[in-house]
């Protein structure tokens, strides 16, 4: 019982003394393949345009359709319309691209949010 406990202690020890790493955040992006009129999650409808980038949510029923996010919202396409970009070709390009979107889609927001308040 004393050996069980010793090993406990000197395992937690080592644990302890062991550098932390860092954790790296994974993010997958994908650019679509064609111009593609798509309906946000919170109701609204956008026309997507061809190389749009945006990042995967998820993929679902059976990674035939997958979930993209555009801001706080997010849209389902076919896994077909998007090119899945690895981590080594992410471009600033596609972060600009996908900044880009975010900004619209706030300041479209944004409008509306300020429409319905002045009535």
């Amino acid at each position: 019982m004393h050996r069980l406990v010793l090993s406990i202690a000197i395992l937690l020890a080592f644990c302890t003394l062991a550098p932390a790493q860092e954790k790296k955040r994974f993010v997958l992006y994908a650019a679509l393949l064609e111009s593609t009129p798509v309906q946000l999650a919170d109701g609204s409808k956008w026309q997507m345009d061809k190389g749009d980038t945006f990042p995967v949510v998820m993929f679902k029923e059976q990674q035939t359709k997958i979930v993209l996010q555009l801001a706080g919202t997010s849209f389902v396409t076919d896994a077909s319309r998007v090119k899945v970009i690895a981590e080594n070709e992410l471009t600033e390009a596609h972060l600009s691209n996908y900044r880009y979107n975010v900004t619209q889609y706030l300041d479209s927001r944004s409008e509306k949010m300020k429409a319905e308040l002045a009535k």
